[in-house]
């Protein structure tokens, strides 16, 4: 499932039938902090959501059929959720710690430099 904030409304008069009578919506996806993440979706609308207001998106194809009552068609994202909250540390800690953290100067001379990673037996032999 993923986060997104309706910005406006699809129209489509001609479609397919799966999408007959149905509101699609364009969706700027966010992260949990709320700020954008990039991209976009449009994705049919099940809850009434409106433009502006935070919502939970499912984008996998077969459920997303099933939600709404149909087993084959052109249909994989949905709108199955309006979201009143995100709490938790993932939503503030990341906006945060983005915006209090000090941008760190780049040595170019150890950017072009591969990084090696070791091996989880060499890390444990290490801190022992």
């Amino acid at each position: 499932m993923k986060l997104a904030r309706v910005v406006g409304t699809v129209v489509s008069t001609i479609n397919s039938p799966i999408l007959d009578d149905r509101t699609l919506l364009l969706c700027d996806l966010v992260e949990p902090s709320g700020e954008a993440s990039g991209g976009y979706l449009i994705a049919v609308d099940t809850v009434g959501a409106g433009a502006g207001e935070l919502v939970l998106i499912l984008d996998e194809g077969t459920s997303a059929r099933q939600i709404v009552g149909e087993t084959h068609g052109p249909l994989r994202t949905v709108v199955v959720g309006i979201v009143d909250e995100v709490a938790g540390p993932a939503s503030v800690a990341k906006a945060k710690a983005e915006s209090s953290r000090p941008k760190k100067a780049v040595d170019p001379a150890s950017a072009a430099a591969p990084r090696t990673r070791r091996s989880p037996t060499a890390r444990r032999a290490s801190a022992g």
